[in-house]
């Protein structure tokens, strides 16, 4: 074998490179079966395939790489054949000139085993050592990447024939994982060396990754027995980045440098290790992109899904950074894939009450963009203005919206159809709201204290995806009302868990509207229009509320942002303007359609209070009137109110414009009548009666039935009425002809007068007092 090594290791002519390899092939075939002998792989095949495959796939010796890829892959393959059948392999290679071609002699390959495991992996590294080298021709590059990809899957063939056997011991079976990812990870960390000179390369890792994957049981890669070291450099020096509040206050747990993990984990974060350091510039990033987002979903479906979701959630909290948003938007998309692809035995993985750390895993995936966009980094004041204009570059808000639909589809993924129990995806919407509250509030708390010449925030963008989810959180509620029907049944709306998720959805919506209001002097248009977004699908909630609690909730929780752009009196955008009117005004309108209806008293103006100050005499003209016109028909037609003081100023300057009504407790009827004529017209008139040829005191019209029936006034409710005397009585029944009269008379025609009705009667003194004006006022005062 020294000659014929010599000879391939040497430069030579192909004619002699033709001779040495035929020489090689006809002893492999004369070796019989005892070619398949450790030594004779040792002192025969190494030496020759290792030669020509560091030729690499030059044009000159092309077809020589090609022949020892033949013979190496048919080795390889050779363990997955029959073993009780023997098979021939024929490899045969035409050079680019016909004059040199043969036909191999048979050589009879038997399975490999665990021992030759060293030599296939020196023989694969040695293939792909050549994508790594800087002045190897793209072509080139790509052969050889084919080529080790293609001796790759070979491989792993072989070892799930070893897997797969009940044969294999333990001690195997550790060797051959431990053998495999030591060398799969030497490829990856090749690739990130690089710093992206080879995209190629950076392509055929990711692609190494997924064969294992695809090709290998996954009871062997996600299995608790079979634990690996994760020993990645990339991630022994990262850190969970304590100084973000909310992070810690998201509770995500993460690995860390040299746990033992199963050996999908292990590939796992070794994929991520190999996307994360390409930015948005490297060649091929698409690609990796795409291949993150078919790798993810292979393994959420075949391997335990809250494994690898938590896994990849938390390597991702350890890169906060605006361009990692590429990553999760592909982990996102594989995440929305598996949603997609279930099967409804496979749902009861993702109910809240069974399982709440993969619902809890999406939720921390779902709060990734706003955590990234929330945290804060030192700014100097020279490099403030510079900042700012980045942040709100064409190219940044272009990924905004990227990622604001690949959140919205994931989230509406989520809550499709065959998630929408009630109480799963009140759960998942509950938990989110509380975690994306926590970034916005930090944020809010940044604004208001001024620390922000300091450390500079994403402001803009998060105020953006806020919004995007604002929208989607409460379009899920309007559903899950109308499913529920809980906007018209009084005694689900009290239901503690409905509560309980509409309040945490207003509180989040609410959060939104101030930290809106905080940044419309940033960027103006974008504020502007995501706002009104929030305030349409507002609109669209309130007309879903039908009861008094969910309305005070509503209330309550909304009053102190939308005061803030309520008294706004320089809004120029035409579409928040509307949107604004509309949800005033649906607000007044669920206040009066409530059912059982409302009672406007003194606690519930208390409450509102803040606002009619504000939209009683707002400069809006429509506001203005919407909430005239709503006092008036309430609060305007009750008594008994304790006005607040801050309404006091108000209601004095509309009262005296005559614009709004103003019950009094006294004299309530006075303002009906225009001068006291008009009360005396209104006096007792004496009528004739022509049935009995007698007087009659008619009242011509009661006053007091103008108001409500507890307003009346004591002449017709509070006097005490007096019972008729025996005479009367007697006066009476001679009138009617049923009886007899006083003095034992039958019926017959007599005439009485008003003076026979007085006697015994107590007030007889006031019914002559009536007929004057005055003594009427004299009344009236002492019944007020």
């Amino acid at each position: 074998m020294t000659p014929l090594i010599g000879i391939i290791s040497s430069k030579c002519d192909v004619s002699v490179y033709s001779s040495c390899l035929n020489t090689w092939c006809y002893l492999l075939h004369k070796l019989d079966i005892s070619v398949n002998h450790p030594w004779v792989i040792e002192l025969v095949l190494d030496p020759i395939f290792g030669a020509v495959f560091r030729f690499g796939p030059d044009v000159k010796t092309f077809w020589l790489w090609n022949l020892c890829l033949d013979l190496l892959d048919d080795f390889i393959l050779a363990k997955c054949r029959n073993l009780d059948h023997e098979t021939s392999s024929q490899v045969s290679h035409h050079s680019t000139s016909s004059k040199w071609s043969w036909k191999l002699q048979p050589i009879k390959w038997l399975p490999w085993t665990i021992g030759q495991l060293d030599f296939l992996v020196k023989m694969m590294d040695i293939i792909i050592s050549h994508a790594s080298i800087a002045t190897i021709t793209p072509e080139n590059r790509s052969s050889a990447c084919d080529a080790a990809l293609r001796i790759f899957r070979s491989f792993l063939k072989g070892v799930q024939m070893d897997f797969r056997s009940s044969s294999t011991k333990y001690n195997d079976i550790m060797l051959c994982l431990n053998t495999l990812l030591r060398f799969i990870k030497k490829i990856c960390e090749d690739a990130t060396s690089e710093g992206g000179r080879s995209s190629e390369l950076h392509h055929t890792s990711l692609q190494f990754l997924e064969a294992v994957v695809q090709e290998l049981e996954p009871s062997i890669l996600g299995s608790p027995l079979y634990k690996v070291s994760l020993n990645f450099t990339c991630i022994e020096n990262l850190q969970m980045v304590d100084n973000i509040r909310n992070v810690k206050y998201l509770g995500i747990s993460s690995v860390a440098y040299m746990d033992m993990v199963s050996p999908l984990v292990y590939l796992s974060v070794l994929y991520i290790c190999v996307v994360i350091p390409s930015t948005p510039a490297t060649r091929g990033m698409e690609l990796l992109l795409q291949g993150l987002r078919r790798f993810f979903k292979t393994i959420l479906l075949l391997y335990d899904p809250v494994e690898s979701l938590s896994v990849a959630v938390g390597l991702l909290y350890k890169h906060m950074e605006f361009r990692h948003l590429d990553i999760w938007t592909a982990i996102a998309k594989g995440l929305e894939d598996f949603f997609n692809g279930l099967t409804v035995k496979d749902l009861s993985l993702l109910k809240m009450d069974s399982n709440r750390d993969f619902p809890r895993a999406v939720c921390h995936l779902l709060s990734y963009p706003f955590v990234v966009c929330s945290c804060s980094w030192p700014t100097q004041k020279k490099d403030s203005g510079s900042l700012k204009e980045s942040l709100v570059s064409p190219e940044r808000k272009l990924k905004l919206q990227q990622v604001a639909e690949v959140w919205k589809s994931l989230y509406g993924a989520r809550c499709a159809s065959k998630f929408n129990k009630f109480s799963e995806t009140s759960s998942l919407t509950e938990e989110l709201c509380s975690m994306l509250n926590g970034c916005v509030d930090q944020n809010i708390s940044m604004l208001d204290h001024g620390t922000e010449q300091y450390f500079h925030c994403d402001d803009i963008g998060l105020t953006y995806l806020s919004a995007t989810a604002v929208t989607c959180v409460m379009e899920q509620q309007i559903l899950t009302l109308a499913a529920s029907s809980v906007g018209n049944n009084v005694e689900h709306a009290r239901d503690h868990k409905t509560f309980s998720v509409i309040k945490n959805s207003l509180d989040f919506s609410s959060r939104f509207l101030k930290l809106s209001w905080s940044m419309m002097e940033t960027d103006p248009s974008i504020i502007l229009f995501v706002t009104s977004r929030v305030f349409s699908v507002l609109v669209c909630f309130v007309r879903c509320l039908h009861t008094k609690p969910s309305i005070l909730l509503f209330i309550e929780t909304i009053s102190c942002p939308l005061l803030q752009w309520l008294s706004h009196r320089e809004i120029q955008e035409a579409s928040t303007n509307e949107q604004l009117h509309h949800l005033w005004s649906e607000i007044l309108n669920c206040l009066r359609r409530c059912q059982p209806p409302i009672v406007f008293d003194s606690s519930l103006l208390k409450l509102q209070a803040p606002l009619l100050e504000k939209t009683l005499d707002h400069p809006k003209s429509t506001i203005s009137e919407l909430t005239v016109a709503f006092w008036n028909s309430t609060y305007g037609k009750q008594i008994k109110l304790d006005y607040p003081e801050s309404l006091l100023d108000i209601l004095d300057k509309l009262s005296r414009n005559k614009r709004i009504n103003l019950q009094t407790k006294s004299l309530p009827f006075l303002g009906k009548c225009h001068s006291i004529s008009e009360v005396t017209a209104q006096r007792s008139r004496v009528t004739a009666t022509n049935s009995w040829n007698s007087k009659r005191v008619e009242l011509v019209e009661d006053t007091a039935n103008q108001f409500e029936p507890e307003n009346r006034l004591a002449s017709s409710s509070k006097r005490k009425r007096v019972g008729l005397t025996e005479h009367q009585k007697e006066v009476r029944r001679a009138q009617q002809g049923r009886g007899m009269d006083c003095c034992g008379h039958g019926p017959g025609i007599r005439t009485y007068t008003s003076v026979d009705f007085s006697q015994g009667n107590e007030d007889s003194q006031e019914s002559q007092e009536i007929r004057d004006p005055e003594s009427i006022l004299e009344m009236l005062r002492r019944t007020a």
